[in-house]
Order: structure tokens, then C-alpha cells, then sequence
């Protein structure tokens, strides 16, 4: 039994030219490959046809939805092979920008091609693309591990030891435990903010009793998250990450806790060496 080849994930911006040969196109959709799966999405809003062909946008949005499936048809194939243009349709070179997600390539062609796109209607597509809180903070953690000890071989130890924070409780694991400080890690994702900041909250209450059982000086939450000016980000998804950081901070002052967000790896594995020297 043979496993398919990974192809790199990637996007390619669809044309529309209404009048051919007038050189005046618009930026009607995107073709995306993500885990070797190739869809296509219309990416302009449906007012902007509304405005544009009035009764007709109906059918506007019927041709473009169908040029968009025979596009998927050649991209199943190859990505690298639909450049030419189909009834006024054709489809840019493809971009490899390393998306996270498809709704993260969608957000990136938007801001790229066109400014006719609702780019706060990703955030739902990509709300099922989002890893869950767990998972997203064991891989931040587990990088933040790797640089840490690439740096400080020494400090490996004291990574991922757990606890008994409760009699009778079962192991809590912790991010980093030493003789002067325990840590935690993790990942604020733009999509899921709820559960991310629900996650924070369960890890100061363990950073807290941790903190009190072992007597340590420092008890600190490290949070992963994107700059404020990252542009594939909405502005309403900046607006909640604002104001998640600030919450989050405020219950870490409240029990007299440590909060820091970092924006890389490397300023999160900056911090742990801190804290540990």
C-alpha cells in the first residue's frame, strides 16, 4: 500500500473579466490546497454583485460558482496547471505562503487581490480548522521545549513534571518546573478565543496552587499570540484579542501571578531562561 506525497499547502486567486478583452477584472474567488484536499470559494460579497447586476446578481453568482468547479476539476489535477483563462475566468499563479488553515489562505488571498471581500466571513470556516486548546498549547509548549534546550541543554530536566495539586488528585503536568519557578504555556488562537481564554483560566488556578504547595518564588503564564498588527487578522478579531489578553492579565494580578504574552517561540523560550536563571 502506497501514502500519497504531501503536496505543499498553497492558494491560487480566480479572475473574473464580465467584459473580455476590456482588461477589467475582478477578484471573484480562491482555489486552495490544504492537507492535500483542493477546494474552491467565492470570495466576493454578495452586495457587491447585488450593486453591480441588480435582479441579474442571482445569476452572476450562479456563472461564477460554476466557473469555480470547473476550476477545482483542472486544480484536483494540478495546482500548477490552470492559468488558462475559461469564459472570462483565470486563475493567478499559485501562492505558497505556509497557511495555517483554509480559512488563514482565504483571509491572505483577500488582503492580497481583493478589496470586495468580506474577510470576517472566514473566521467561521475557519473556526472547524482551529486546533483545540490542549493540542494548540502542547505543540506551542513543545517548541518553546526545543529552543530552550537548544540554547540551555541543562534546563531539559525541567521541562513536563507534574504535580498532585489536590489530595488524592491525579498528576497535573506543567510546561516548567524548577527550584525557583513553575510555568505554563499557552496559545491564544484567533479563531477559538473563548476556549483559549477558558484554558488560561484552568492554568492560572493550577499555577496558583502549585505555586503555594511548593512554595516557589515564581509562578508565571507564557501565552502564545499574534502581533496586534499581523494583518491576516480581521479587526474584530483584534478587537477580542485585546480584550482576552487584558482579562487574562487581570486574573493573573489578581492572585498576584505572572502573565506574558509572546509573539515568537523565541521570545517565549527568552522568558523560560529568565525565569530560570
Amino acid at each position: 500500500m502506497t501514502t500519497a506525497t504531501a503536496l505543499p499547502n498553497c492558494f491560487a486567486p480566480v479572475f473574473w473579466e464580465p467584459v473580455e478583452a476590456t482588461g477589467e477584472r475582478l477578484a471573484v474567488g480562491a482555489v486552495v490546497r490544504f492537507d492535500n484536499q483542493v477546494s474552491v470559494h467565492r470570495i466576493i460579497r454578495d452586495d457587491i454583485l447585488d450593486c453591480l447586476y441588480g435582479k441579474k446578481a442571482a445569476n452572476t453568482r450562479i456563472l461564477i460558482d460554476t466557473a469555480m468547479q470547473m476550476v477545482k476539476i483542472v486544480a484536483q489535477a494540478s495546482m500548477e496547471s490552470i492559468a488558462c483563462p475559461v469564459g472570462g475566468f483565470s486563475v493567478g499563479a499559485p501562492r505558497y505562503t505556509e497557511p495555517k488553515s483554509i480559512g488563514d489562505a482565504l483571509r491572505v488571498c483577500a488582503l492580497m487581490y481583493s478589496s470586495l471581500a468580506n474577510i470576517n466571513s472566514f473566521d467561521e470556516l475557519e473556526e472547524s480548522d482551529a486546533p483545540a486548546p490542549e493540542e494548540a498549547s502542547r505543540r506551542f509548549s513543545t517548541e518553546v521545549r526545543k529552543v530552550v534546550t537548544a540554547r540551555r541543554p541543562d534546563l531539559a530536566d525541567y521541562f513536563s513534571r507534574s504535580a498532585v495539586l489536590i489530595d488524592g488528585g491525579e498528576p497535573v503536568r506543567f510546561g516548567f518546573c524548577s527550584h525557583k519557578a513553575v510555568l505554563h504555556f499557552g496559545l491564544l488562537h484567533p479563531v477559538r478565543q473563548a476556549s483559549g481564554v477558558r484554558d488560561a483560566r484552568a492554568r492560572l488556578w493550577e499555577l496558583s496552587r502549585a505555586r503555594e504547595i511548593a512554595a516557589l518564588q515564581t509562578a508565571a503564564l507564557i501565552v502564545g499570540a499574534p502581533r496586534m498588527d499581523d494583518p491576516t487578522l480581521s479587526g474584530k478579531q483584534i478587537d477580542a484579542l485585546r480584550r482576552n489578553l487584558l482579562e487574562i492579565e487581570r486574573e493573573a494580578d489578581a492572585n498576584a501571578m505572572r502573565f506574558f504574552t509572546a509573539t515568537t517561540v523565541d521570545a517565549a523560550a527568552d522568558r523560560v531562561i529568565e525565569f530560570a536563571d
